[in-house]
């Protein structure tokens, strides 16, 4: 069954992410543009992903969430990744820990290739690894350590369940990823972090494909592409109220502003 197409999502371009890193104020400024766009999740890196908007401007989106993430702490956010760049075991565990920090408001967008970026994946035929298998090896390897396994109990002294840690044992084959697993990071709050694909990728029992779906993030009035970035000082730029404690009943999980259910973590299907 093919995933359904998210709604209220917006794209932020890594030249917009870098005008904002390097612009005193900017973060804070493209926040409130995020924020005025009406959308709930933004999703970023994806200009990556096409090889028509890929741009020399070069941003480790989990560092631009985790920025963005608490300047806005009710949005949900998507990062992109590729086989071409990375390995689904160092995705799947900085991707995982990301959430934990933003609270349950963290997913990916796995495309087959990230242009421009030198290949660093390529198993020892020379060709790319399967977009999809790498999807389904982050999938497992997020379901190898159950949230609810932890107990804390200190009058018996049991922090966790270790028998319901499991290993993934993954093996592609020779043109394939092998990864025995567990992650040494529990499971999300929102069951998993949310498994959203690009257009050029086919997962089925993905949550969501993206590509043409995802809007680009509109200038504030005033300004235009290429134009002298806004130098506004902190005092100045309305930042996105600080929610009240406790954050965790009533912060959304990324899963809840999309509509999605929380997925069946008893089979690692990898």
């Amino acid at each position: 069954m093919t995933p359904p197409v998210a709604p209220l999502i917006v794209a932020v371009l890594e030249a917009d992410l870098a005008a904002a890193a390097a612009t005193p104020g900017g973060i804070a400024r493209l926040a409130v543009r995020i924020v005025g766009s009406g959308a709930a999740v933004v999703a970023i890196g994806t200009d990556r992903l096409d090889a028509a908007t890929s741009t020399g401007h070069r941003l480790d989106p989990t560092t631009a969430a985790l920025t963005l993430g608490r300047a806005l702490p009710e949005h949900g956010f998507l990062v992109a990744v590729a086989p071409t760049r990375e390995h689904p075991y160092n995705v799947a565990r900085r991707v995982l820990s990301l959430d934990h920090v933003l609270d349950g408001r963290v997913g990916i967008v796995v495309g087959a290739r990230d242009h421009g970026a030198p290949s660093t994946g390529a198993p020892s035929t020379g060709a790319p690894h399967d977009p999809a298998e790498f999807a389904r090896v982050l999938r497992g390897l997020w379901r190898t350590w159950p949230l609810d396994s932890i107990v804390g109990d200190r009058t018996s002294g049991v922090f966790a369940h270790t028998d319901r840690i499991r290993p993934l044992d993954h093996d592609g084959g020779p043109d394939g990823y092998r990864v025995r697993g567990p992650l040494t990071t529990p499971s999300s709050r929102q069951g998993e972090p949310v498994l959203a694909v690009w257009h050029d990728v086919d997962v089925p029992g993905a949550d969501l494909v993206l590509g043409g779906a995802a809007h680009p993030l509109a200038p504030l009035p005033g300004e235009t592409d290429g134009a002298e970035p806004h130098r506004a000082s902190r005092s100045t730029v309305t930042r996105p109220p600080r929610p009240t404690r406790p954050t965790r009943p009533t912060r959304p999980t990324l899963r809840a502003l999309l509509g999605l259910a929380v997925p069946d973590a008893a089979a690692v299907t990898a």
